[in-house]
Formats: C-alpha cells, sequence, structure tokens
C-alpha cells in the first residue's frame, strides 16, 4: 500500500519530467524544421534563378523516387529533385515537430503550434505539386481550369502557382523561426515585463514591418517569376529599409535593457544592409537580366543570397515581433510586470478570443453558409472554387468588421447588458481605436476581394449589407420597435451575394432565396429578444419584447412569421426552382417550426421560448439542405 501511495506521489513529477524531455525534442525538431527549410529556400532560389522549375515535369506520390532520381540527376534536374527531397524530409520532421509539442506542452495553447506548422508544410507541398502537374499533366489541367474557369493560360497559372509557392515558403520560415523560439529555454525564463507608453507603438510598428516584409517578399517574387514590376520592387524595398531602421531605432532607444530585442534588432540591421547589397550588385552587373542558367555563376550565387536573406529578415522580424510582445507592455512603467511563458500564452489565446467576439465569428459563420448556399443553388455542378472562395471570404470579413464596428457604436449600451457587458470593449481589454481600425480593414479588405475576385455587382451588394446594417439598423435600435424587420434586410442579402457570384447577375431565385431568410430571421430574432429582454431595457433598445410586458405579443409574432414563412419556403417551388422533394421536406420543417411557435404562445415560457430559437436554428440548414439536394 505505501509504495503504490509513492508511486501515485511520483506520478506527476514523472509526468513533468516527461513533459521537459518532449519539450526539448520540440526544440530540436524546430531547429531541424528551420535549417532544412532554409537550405530548401536556398536551393527553391536557385531552381527559379537557373529557370530550372520544370527539368522534371513528373510528381509522384512515391516520394522515395525522389531520392533516387536525385542522385543520379545532373544540371537543372539535380536542384529540381533536391528540393522535392529536402521537402520530403521537411514533412517528416515536422511530424516530430507536431508530436514532440503535443506531449510536452501540457495542454498549453502552444502544442497548436506544431499542427499548424505540419498543415502550412502540407499545404506547400500540395501547391509546389499543383504548379508542376498543371503545366505537365493534361488530366490535372483540365481539372484546374474547370475549377477555376476562364481562359487557359499555362505560364500565367505557372507563375501565379509558383509566387504563392515562393511566398508561403518563407511565411513556414518565419512561423518556425518562432516555434523554434518558443520551444526553447530562454523562452521559458521568466521575465520582468517593461511597462512603457512607447510600448504599445513599438509592438504596432512590429507587426506591420512583418506584413510589409510578407507584401516585399510577394513583389520580389512577381518579379523573378515575370520579369516585371521591378520599380514597385524597388519602391517597397524603399518603405520597408525605412521602417525597419526606424524600429531597430526604437529598440536601442527604449527597449534596450532585453537581451533578446537588443540581438534580433542588431540581426535585422546586418541583414538589411546585406539585403540592400545584395539586391543593387547582381541588377547592376547584369544590367536588369533576371535568369542566370550557369549555377555557379556569380550573379545566379548573388540573386540566390538575396532571396535567402529576405526569409532570414522576415524571420528576424518575425520573433522581434514575438519578444516584443512578450516583453514590453504599453502603460506608465509604475508597476513593472513579471511574466512567464505560460501566461503570455493564455493571454495571446484570451487575445484570439477577444478578437472572434469582437467579429461575431458565429456569425460570420453563418453568413459563409448561406452565401455558399446561395452560389451551389444557382449553379449546381463543378463551381468555380476561385470565385467561391472569394465571395465566402471577402463576405465574410466584411460581416467580422460590419460586428466590430457595431460593438464600436454600441459598446457604452453594451457596458449595460449582462449578457454583452463582458465583451472586449465594455471591460478595457481592447481600446475602441483597435476595434476601429479592425473593423475598417476587414470590411475593406473584404470588399477589394470581392471586387477583384467576383465582380462589382456582388461588391455592391456586400457594401450594401453593412451600410444598411450599421447606418440603418444600429441606430434604429434605440428610436423604433420596426428595427427588426430592417436588421433583417442585411440577413437576407448574402445567399443573393452568392447566387450573383456564381451566375454573374440578380435572377429571380435570388429573391426567392432574400425572401427566405428574410422571414426566417424574424421568428428568430424575437425569440432571442424575448430570452434577453432584461437587457435589452437595461440597455435602451426600443424592441417589441420590451414594450410586451407578458410576452403575448411576441408569441403571436413568432406564430404569424411562422405562417408566413412556411408559405415563401414554397416559393422554389412555385418558381421552377426546386420540385417535389424540396415541397414535402419545407412542408415538414415549416411544421414542426410553426409547432414550436404554437406551443411557446400557449406556455409563453423560458423553456418554450429556447424551443423556438433551437427549432429555427434547426430549420434553416435543413431547409438550404434539402433545397441543395433537390437542386443537385
Amino acid at each position: 500500500m505505501l509504495s503504490a501511495m509513492e508511486s501515485l506521489k511520483d506520478a506527476p513529477m514523472g509526468n513533468e519530467l516527461q513533459a521537459k524531455v518532449w519539450q526539448k525534442w520540440a526544440h530540436r525538431f524546430a531547429v531541424a524544421c528551420v535549417a532544412l527549410l532554409l537550405f530548401m529556400i536556398i536551393v527553391g532560389a536557385m531552381v527559379t534563378t537557373t529557370r530550372a522549375g520544370d527539368t522534371n515535369p513528373g510528381w509522384s506520390l512515391r516520394f522515395w523516387e525522389w531520392f533516387t532520381s536525385w542522385w543520379q540527376a545532373d544540371g537543372g534536374r539535380a536542384w529540381e529533385d533536391g528540393h522535392r527531397v529536402i521537402g520530403t524530409v521537411i514533412g517528416f520532421a515536422a511530424i516530430g515537430l507536431a508530436v514532440a509539442l503535443w506531449k510536452g506542452s501540457n495542454g498549453s495553447p502552444r502544442r497548436w503550434l506544431g499542427v499548424i506548422a505540419l498543415a502550412l508544410v502540407c499545404l506547400q507541398g500540395l501547391i509546389g505539386g499543383l504548379r508542376v502537374l498543371v503545366v505537365s499533366d493534361e488530366g490535372v489541367r483540365d481539372t484546374v481550369l474547370a475549377y477555376t474557369g476562364g481562359g487557359y493560360d499555362v505560364e500565367l497559372r505557372r507563375a501565379v502557382k509558383a509566387m504563392f509557392h515562393g511566398v508561403i515558403g518563407q511565411v513556414i520560415f518565419a512561423f518556425l523561426g518562432c516555434v523554434m523560439i518558443v520551444s526553447s529555454a530562454r523562452w521559458a525564463t521568466t521575465w520582468q515585463a517593461q511597462k512603457s507608453p512607447a510600448g504599445g507603438a513599438s509592438r504596432k510598428l512590429s507587426l506591420a514591418l512583418v506584413i510589409l516584409a510578407i507584401a516585399q517578399l510577394a513583389l520580389g517574387t512577381l518579379v523573378r517569376q515575370t520579369g516585371n514590376h521591378v520599380m514597385w520592387h524597388v519602391g517597397g524595398a524603399f518603405v520597408v529599409t525605412i521602417g525597419v531602421t526606424y524600429m531597430i531605432m526604437r529598440v536601442f532607444h527604449y527597449h534596450s535593457k532585453f537581451a533578446p530585442l537588443r540581438h534580433v534588432a542588431a540581426g535585422a540591421a546586418f541583414l538589411l544592409v546585406v539585403q540592400v547589397f545584395l539586391g543593387l550588385v547582381p541588377w547592376m552587373l547584369t544590367q536588369g537580366n533576371l535568369v542566370s542558367s550557369d549555377p555557379a555563376s556569380l550573379v545566379a550565387l548573388l540573386r540566390t543570397a538575396h532571396v535567402t536573406t529576405g526569409a532570414l529578415l522576415l524571420a528576424t522580424l518575425s520573433v522581434q515581433a514575438l519578444w516584443l510582445h512578450r516583453l514590453v507592455l504599453p502603460g506608465d512603467g509604475e508597476r513593472p510586470a513579471v511574466t512567464t511563458a505560460g501566461e503570455f500564452e493564455y493571454s495571446m489565446r484570451t487575445r484570439l478570443h477577444d478578437y472572434t467576439v469582437l467579429s461575431k465569428a458565429r456569425l460570420s459563420g453563418l453568413v459563409m453558409v448561406t452565401v455558399a448556399a446561395g452560389y451551389f443553388i444557382a449553379a449546381p455542378g463543378m463551381p468555380n472554387l476561385a470565385v467561391l472562395g472569394a465571395t465566402m471570404i471577402g463576405v465574410s470579413l466584411v460581416a467580422a468588421g460590419t460586428g466590430a464596428l457595431n460593438q464600436y457604436i454600441e459598446r457604452d449600451r453594451d457596458a449595460r447588458m449582462p449578457r454583452t457587458r463582458n465583451r472586449p470593449l465594455p471591460t478595457g481589454r481592447m481600446q475602441p481605436a483597435e476595434a476601429l481600425a479592425f473593423g475598417w480593414l476587414s470590411i475593406l479588405g473584404g470588399l477589394l476581394i470581392v471586387l477583384l475576385g467576383v465582380s462589382v455587382l456582388a461588391a455592391g451588394m456586400t457594401a450594401a449589407t453593412s451600410a444598411i446594417y450599421l447606418l440603418i439598423y444600429t441606430p434604429l435600435k434605440t428610436r423604433t420597435t420596426l428595427n427588426t424587420l430592417v436588421g433583417a434586410i442585411p440577413g437576407a442579402l448574402p445567399p443573393m451575394i452568392g447566387w450573383t457570384a456564381a451566375t454573374g447577375g440578380i435572377e429571380l431565385g435570388a429573391f426567392v432565396l432574400g425572401a427566405i431568410l428574410f422571414v426566417w430571421q424574424l421568428p428568430h430574432f424575437w425569440s432571442i429578444a424575448w430570452l434577453y429582454r432584461e437587457d435589452y431595457k437595461q440597455g435602451g433598445m426600443k424592441m417589441l419584447s420590451v414594450e410586451d410586458p407578458d410576452g403575448a405579443m411576441v408569441a403571436r409574432q413568432i406564430v404569424l412569421w411562422c405562417l408566413v414563412l412556411m408559405f415563401t419556403s414554397f416559393m422554389p417551388a412555385w418558381v421552377g426552382m426546386a420540385g417535389w422533394t424540396y415541397t414535402i421536406g419545407a412542408l415538414a420543417l415549416g411544421a414542426g417550426f410553426t409547432t414550436a411557435g404554437v406551443v411557446n404562445q400557449f406556455k409563453r415560457t423560458r423553456e418554450s421560448t429556447r424551443g423556438v430559437f433551437f427549432a429555427s436554428l434547426l430549420y434553416l440548414p435543413l431547409l438550404l439542405g434539402v433545397l441543395l439536394f433537390d437542386v443537385w
């Protein structure tokens, strides 16, 4: 018995020791991944410089064949196959990193870093394979054409995929560099963070520099693949140089007490000088010629070094941003804060969660679903993935930004309501200016994606959705109970945008889908409004549930609009969009939803109202699913 108790007592210490061993292995795998990926970037840059990218047009899934072909190859084929061999080895190292981080993290958020790294490495391999096969394999080429639509230009599509392949590889390298730091013993050391009024600006500038560096690398990849737009790359280099120089000055002026920040800033300064030199000298030596057929030539080596140094600079700037967020805090400096690695990681997780709350991630997810439903109902069959992806991502970004601006406008009212007082803005976990910037950037970025990737009409409808929600619905919440009807309009537009993206115009079917979404929102939202009527009253909202103390009017409205929804749900069959399968399904679902409303009218309890709410959550996806099934 005593020995059993002693073993139980020692078990936690054994688990902790085992976790430390796994953590050491995680750091080793991270170092290996970083070293291998740097080598792969060097080889990949040489492949692009010597135009050896298509010397081996095959892409075998039997990866061991690459080792034998590389061993026997020479010239450009050796560079190309060697690039694939290194990628295969990195894949196995990434698997080891994911396992070791998961085993050694003791449930901390860092365990997901290995999973993300492995997913990024797999994505990079997939893009690389497509880049090769889209040129060499007719079946893959035809499939890509069918799924992306439009005319086919092999060289253009090869260049685009190569650009993505190159930039993503450098981003993965920077990410793995951060993982290497997070898994190190130095990161696990307890640090006394610096509170400084300059801390907030330094942290924001560090993130901005990472984004600028990625954009500059993308421009460099564009120049290397097409031979054009050199001045864009030169202009980007000028902006990045100024930003990095200013960041280095800030670090040594405000934050020089920390050795990691000093070392990283010094490294960034050295890499910046080297990068400018490596960019100018080959250009002057060749008078603008970007291709060198001899891998051993000075120009080819300098251009390859230029790409490699760019990747190193991006990784250094990323690590700098990571350390700044760990060691420097905005504040008055009166009370220094001691931070551990675990506290920082959990604070970052809280930060990410705050952004999901700010963007109303669940609502954005519903928007993506309704957009996709509208697209597939309008155009059953093989979709244009490029257009569909641009529509879903762009509209959801606009929805997220609209949700953020809505919370910015209503932050004072949110603070008075128990349901919303724990949001980032009322609690002070996020500053209003930060939410305002996030909202506008998300909206503008989403609109740009829809405008460039879909059409002007789809972008206009997306902009109208945001404008109606923010400029009309939000102010009406405190003025009239009719705000619910107005608020249902932006909720009805996403499936219409999806339809427009698929067909290029607005047709009768789009209005039918919009009508169904419009009517569905009314019983759905009125059930929520009744459940949280006290919250809306404290927030000063003009809601029907606030002005209906016994709930009789709200219950009648729910039943009325459930009946209207049943009638509206038959419209796809009446206009020829669907057949009997959908009609029977719509009848059954409408009857079930209406029954929940009738039960609530007689009982008028929280349980019966909650039943209406859950019935509404089941009704919409099932109805759209039945319609999709019938249409397809």
